[in-house]
């Protein structure tokens, strides 16, 4: 580190974390929201709360921002309240599943060979 120069702590908390790991502040700062929304998303489970680590910060996979961005996207764009955010939500990942083993499906029978 250059002399005379330390490291900001603000800096140091907004760097993501190995593994796709990232900080309360962090997911707040990115999303642009309040604890207090964070909060209620966790509370209506639009997002799963997570372990605290043992220094008592909340850890939330990266892969959770798409979510929690698409339910704050339904929130304010549809106004649909949380608990509707919350289903629809899960309805939203169950059809993407769906989808995708309906494509699988298909691909399985275009690739099969005509003498099974």
């Amino acid at each position: 580190m250059p002399e005379g120069k330390s490291e900001n702590i603000e800096d140091v908390m907004a760097e993501m974390l190995e593994g796709g790991w990232v900080r309360k502040e962090e997911v707040c700062n990115r999303l642009g929201i309040g604890s207090d929304v964070l909060e209620l998303c966790m509370k209506w489970e639009i997002i799963c709360t997570p372990e605290p680590r043992i220094d008592g910060a909340l850890l939330f996979p990266e892969s959770m921002l798409d979510r929690l961005s698409r339910g704050l996207r339904l929130h304010r764009d549809l106004e649909i309240n949380w608990p509707g955010v919350s289903v629809t939500l899960d309805l939203l990942d169950r059809l993407h599943k769906l989808e995708a083993q309906l494509q699988h499906q298909s691909d399985q029978r275009f690739y099969k060979d005509p003498e099974d």
